[in-house]
């Protein structure tokens, strides 16, 4: 009589294998993010240290990084930057910088508190962000993908003016087939100045929903020829060419509901082209004018110019002819920035 054969022992290595499969890609993926933690340190030294190469500072109270095992959070106590003789300097309350680790160039940034920033000319102005104020950067190869910003509820002092700002919305973008031209949108809730315009009291100080949707084109090589400096940017574009395009503004400003769109060719040190703009309630915008005795000859022609070519949806256009503003053949003013 044949003696039965054993049972075969089961392998536990079916068991335990998830298990080990988890615990390395767990130990692959800690040891990843350490290292990009080290390497965004390192990248966060080398900008401090080109500051200081070209006599600038950046310093801090404190530095943090977290965000273990998702993200990337890089928080700066009370920093600091000190530009350059004849460059600004900024001054914070805190800064935090976040990524996803699967996305290393997309950051958000929140940067809450108390701001001052002092201008080449030494005159400060402050900001003050609530916790709901954050800006969005994304970039590639090329260079910038999308920058955005929303303020939430803010308070600036600005040359001496104070304003009070509720959810602005700020988005720029370089346009993906013509990567020279930038694209830019901007939006309000609600814009408080604390003096309305010496020209236009009528307006009062409060601005409603706002916003303005446009396009530079060529304002990438500009922004270059500046020295990377805004400011500087619309002179170099009026020697060097370019387009401004306003595809809508829709402003809210007390008694005036505006409507505006704009085509400005930039050459040859001067800008030519047309604003076209509407208004809607002529009748509040008129009363205020009487109201406040702006009422004149000239303000007359203008509103009624104006109250009968936005009848029907219709637009009135404003030709621009070297720099210079026109309602039929009356100069309104210069644009800013002209030659004198």
């Amino acid at each position: 009589m044949a003696s039965p054969t054993p049972p075969k022992k089961r392998s536990r290595l079916g068991l335990f294998l998830p298990f080990v499969l988890l615990f390395l890609a767990i130990g692959a993926w800690s040891a990843w993010w350490h290292v990009a933690r080290g390497r965004i340190d390192q990248a966060v030294d080398t900008w401090i240290a080109q500051q200081e190469a070209r006599g600038a500072a950046f310093t801090y109270a404190g530095r943090h990084m977290g965000g273990y095992p998702f993200r990337f959070e890089l928080v700066f106590d009370a920093p600091a930057y000190e530009g350059r003789p004849g460059e600004a300097s900024w001054e914070g309350s805190r800064a935090e910088f976040v990524m996803q680790a699967w996305n290393l160039t997309h950051m958000i940034g929140r940067m809450p508190g108390h701001h001052v920033i002092t201008g080449a000319d030494g005159i400060r102005n402050s900001v003050d962000f609530d916790g709901h104020a954050a800006f969005s950067l994304s970039w590639n190869k090329a260079g910038l993908n999308r920058f955005g910003f929303q303020s939430g509820e803010a308070q600036a002092l600005l040359a001496g003016q104070i304003y009070n700002l509720s959810n602005l919305s700020l988005n720029l973008a370089p346009r993906p087939e013509s990567p020279d031209d930038l694209m830019v949108a901007i939006q309000w809730d609600k814009l408080a100045l604390d003096a309305a315009p010496v020209g236009a009291p009528y307006l009062g100080t409060e601005l409603g929903p706002s916003r303005l949707i446009g396009e530079v084109r060529g304002f990438f090589p500009a922004y270059e020829a500046s020295g990377r400096e805004i400011n500087r940017v619309w002179p170099v574009m009026l020697e060097t060419g370019g387009e401004v395009e306003v595809a809508q503004l829709l402003l809210d400003w007390g008694p005036l509901d505006l409507g505006a769109q704009a085509n400005l060719t930039l050459a040859n040190g001067r800008s030519n082209g047309a604003f076209k703009v509407r208004i809607e309630n002529a009748d509040e915008l008129k009363q205020a004018m009487i109201d406040s005795g702006y009422w004149g000859q000239q303000e007359q022609i203008v509103f009624g110019t104006l109250e009968a070519a936005s009848r029907d949806d219709g637009f009135l256009t404003l030709p621009v002819k070297d720099d210079t503003v026109f309602v039929g053949p009356v100069p309104l003013g210069k644009l800013p920035g002209s030659r004198p």
